[in-house]
């Protein structure tokens, strides 16, 4: 009983920030950016009156799109659909004739509901809703006119939201995803590997049932993330330096087929990386397959006259491009994603300036689970 009574009392000192300064210097200059023509225009346009009104519900707004632009409140459709929708409801419940209090506990309660059922969800729009419904000097003048004053704030703190956090880093407004997909020179874990699906986070936030300020997409990638670092923490620290091989052999895009070719089968490869001659950056591949497709041949006198075209043929027609590459810091959960999981026969491992420094391939793969799986017996 003590212990669970110290945990509770634990609760109302400030919890750990996983949010770096930087995220907050941002947040900060973002707000003062968008809130200083907010204040100046809507003086100008709308008056002194209107503006302090509606003012401080619209800096709530600001702090919210840029200091936690992925949260749900602060999508497009919360903001200027939850703040027009509050407004409505603010305005027709002072029309009422309630008194200042009535007018005020029920807007605030009717538009938690009525945004909760549309989706758009936005804290500072039920004080705009408060705002609306008790009036005052200009405000209760206005009436339904109010929605301009609102819909002018709620739009320029979304085009400026939209601009301000694009180009520092922080997409928006938030994108849906359908599950995680893999580009080229990335190594995340996917849902595969991870053994759960889209359906079983969406029933465990029903079963939960509580609303989550966050969206579902960054849910699952916070999970993806979590189990990443669990499953580096059981293998162990080995990285795909400790296992590539570093004789490499390599081909210019300019060579022939044939002269490809020769290379693979004199070393036996599975494939051969295509670097640029000057720079030495990995810039292409080439599989066993594609040379194949390219100098089959056949009997008939069409299929020869079709070879004799392809000897004209250079790597730099067939390689696959851009490569999917992995760094030498690469961890044993990452190799075993792109080798097992996506079934690549090898994989190139390039140094900062994407110079081909190791090739892993399945095999040494392997050798890099059993030196993990030795150094667990060992500890």
């Amino acid at each position: 009983m003590q212990e669970r009574l110290s945990h509770w009392l634990r609760s109302f000192f400030p919890a750990p920030q996983s949010v770096s300064h930087k995220h907050w210097i941002r947040a900060v200059i973002g707000v003062g950016l968008v809130v200083l023509p907010m204040v100046a225009v809507g003086l100008l346009m709308f008056g002194g009156s209107v503006t302090l009104h509606i003012v401080a519900p619209a800096g709530a707004s600001a702090v919210i799109l840029f200091s936690a632009s992925s949260s749900p409140f602060a999508q497009p459709w919360s903001v200027i659909g939850g703040n027009l929708i509050a407004v409505v409801i603010g305005v027709t419940l002072g029309l009422c004739g309630l008194t200042p209090v009535a007018a005020a506990v029920t807007a605030v309660c009717l538009a938690i509901a009525c945004l909760f059922l549309l989706r758009c969800m936005h804290p500072p729009s039920c004080a705009l809703a408060m705002v609306a419904a008790i009036g005052g000097p200009g405000i209760t003048e206005l009436g339904y006119g109010l929605l301009y004053p609102v819909a002018f704030n709620s739009l320029l703190l979304v085009a400026f939201a939209l601009l301000y956090n694009n180009l520092t880093g922080h997409p928006y407004p938030k994108p849906r995803t359908q599950g995680s997909g893999v580009q080229a020179g990335s190594v995340p874990l996917g849902e595969e590997h991870l053994g759960f699906t889209d359906d079983d986070v969406e029933r465990a936030l029903q079963e939960f049932g509580e609303y989550v300020d966050v969206t579902r997409d960054d849910l699952l990638e916070l999970i993806q993330r979590i189990e990443k670092h669990a499953i580096r923490r059981s293998m162990g620290d080995v990285s795909a330096a400790d296992i590539m091989c570093r004789e490499l052999h390599t081909c210019a895009p300019q060579e022939s087929l044939h002269q490809a070719r020769a290379l693979v089968r004199r070393h036996r490869l599975h494939a051969l990386a295509v670097v640029d001659p000057d720079s030495h950056a990995l810039i292409g591949i080439v599989t066993q397959t594609d040379l194949l497709q390219h100098l089959e041949s056949h009997p008939s006198r069409f299929s020869l006259r079709r070879l004799s075209l392809r000897r004209e043929t250079r790597i730099s027609d067939i390689m696959s491009a851009p490569v999917v590459s992995v760094r030498e810091d690469a961890q044993l959960p990452d190799l075993v994603y792109l080798l097992a999981d996506r079934g690549m026969s090898c994989l190139p491992v390039v140094d900062a300036e994407q110079r081909l420094v190791g090739i892993i391939t399945q095999s040494d793969l392997i050798s890099g689970l059993y030196q993990s799986w030795m150094k667990r017996l060992s500890n």
